[in-house]
């Protein structure tokens, strides 16, 4: 346990409003998952259906304080509950509402002691490569994961150390309005859309919809504070400062270069001239890590210290990481897919060297996308040129797959579910280059990739 305590049990119960007598005992982490709790925990015991109005894909049947024992058991010093939870030893923090009164109280308390910059961001793709490059600024803490609901934001303020140099906090949503609700409670300095791109259309309507949510985030915003944006999307809601990013604003890319696995980026960040090495996957990471600086300079702090950091940055799993199987490298980019991310990932491959064997890309239906979700799909037919192979996988990725060429036509599968990876690998040949993309219930879920990998090892 560190010397200096992120909290002890007395100052929860203080941020709490509640009354009476509790230890100082020290509190070094903050976790709503039994799981998780490790010695010197404090456990927020949740209720499975969220509260507040908030809505969650991961709804569960059992609430939180069911499993109290099981975090005592593992190490919690304290607990948040509703009631008290007979045979709990440890001093137990009763309110009535344990995400609202509990967890989002204890971060409120959490962001009004910090005084340092904090990076709010959202968008609708890359928010959270995005994250990790800013993660990448000496003494910087940020979002652990995708933490960026309505209880990640929370938790991360509640963990986020006293004396970092900044907080990044990402923030995602489920519904209208829950942006704006999440950068009220974190109260950002600086405040970065990465992009507004046709997700959730399903759920908001149109583009305009999506960009009046992302750039809600500014409501959370202090009046001397900064907007992030790049420079094609607008926001007349926001009469503060704005800083921009992307070609024609004050942060762009000079110039960016392959060199073997790697790419040399030359960028001017409001009139200095930053170099900086990259990981693969330009050009939509190089547009990640210019929203990044640009961050980072409206916070006040030092670009060049962070764009020293962003050639280690590595790639999230699901996120373009490359594996190698039976001399087929497999770029598995199955964590998410939109119309964005798709144009990129197969903008990446086009792009890819390749001494033997084809460029192979392995596409999923593209989720959530309303009405217009066929159309979504059709436009991705032009930028297959330049590939040498195309697997479809869904019932949306029909009407993609039947403006393939038939040369180039390598299959379609309606149900994800059943998509046998065996099938899959007996298409694949040595020197193949293969990316797997799609929306998260296409071949995340299913753990496509890891089984494809599977099937190609087993290849004689």
């Amino acid at each position: 346990m560190s010397a200096t305590p992120l909290w002890t049990v007395a100052e929860v119960a203080r941020a709490l409003g509640l009354s009476g007598e509790y230890p100082d005992t020290p509190i070094d982490f903050v976790t709503q998952d039994s799981r998780l709790v490790k010695p010197g925990s404090l456990f927020v015991a949740l209720s499975g259906t969220p509260s507040g109005g908030f809505i969650s894909s991961f709804a569960s049947a059992r609430d939180g304080w069911e499993f109290a024992d099981k975090a005592e058991a593992a190490g919690a010093v304290a607990m948040i509950v509703p009631h008290a939870i007979d045979g709990v030893r440890v001093p137990q923090l009763i309110v009535k509402d344990t995400l609202i009164d509990g967890l989002w109280a204890l971060a409120r308390a959490a962001r009004a002691r910090f005084a340092g910059p904090v990076i709010g961001l959202t968008g609708s793709a890359g928010k959270t490569s995005t994250k990790e490059f800013l993660a990448a600024y000496p003494n910087a803490y940020a979002s652990p994961s995708s933490f960026n609901n309505f209880w990640g934001v929370p938790l991360t303020l509640c963990n986020a150390g006293p004396r970092a140099s900044v907080w990044v906090v990402e923030m995602g949503m489920n519904q209208t309005g829950e942006i704006a609700r999440l950068s009220e409670l974190t109260k950002p300095t600086v405040a970065l859309v990465v992009n507004v791109q046709p997700v959730h259309l399903e759920k908001l309507g149109s583009l305009e919809a999506i960009r009046r949510e992302k750039v809600s985030i500014a409501q959370g915003l202090p009046k001397d504070g900064v907007l992030v944006l790049p420079e094609d999307v607008e926001a007349p809601e926001w009469n503060g400062k704005v800083v921009r990013f992307g070609e024609g604003s004050d942060i762009h890319a000079l110039r960016h270069t392959p060199e073997d696995e790697s790419w040399n980026v030359a960028a001017q960040v409001n009139g200095s001239r930053i170099e900086f090495g990259l990981t693969p996957g330009a050009p939509h990471r190089l547009q990640n890590a210019l929203a990044a600086l640009a961050s980072i300079h409206a916070a006040g702090l030092d670009p060049a210290a962070l764009a020293k950091e962003l050639g280690d940055v590595g790639i999230m799993t699901g996120r373009g990481v490359e594996q190698v199987a039976h001399g087929v490298t497999v770029i598995d980019d199955s964590f998410n897919g939109n119309p964005a991310s798709m144009v990129a990932a197969l903008g990446s491959l086009k792009a890819r060297p390749v001494k033997s064997g084809r460029r192979i890309a392995i596409l999923g239906d593209m989720l959530e996308l309303g009405a217009d979700a066929p159309a979504y799909h059709e436009k991705l037919a032009k930028d297959l040129p330049g590939l040498d192979g195309i697997y479809c996988v869904g019932p949306l990725m029909r009407h993609l797959y039947d403006l393939v060429p038939a040369e180039r036509a390598l299959g379609w599968h309606e149900d994800p579910a059943t998509l046998d990876p065996q099938q899959i690998a007996a298409l694949l040949r040595d020197g193949d280059v293969v990316v797997v993309k799609g929306s998260k219930k296409m071949f995340w879920v299913n753990k496509f990739v890891p089984r494809l990998l599977a099937a190609l090892q087993a290849k004689a």
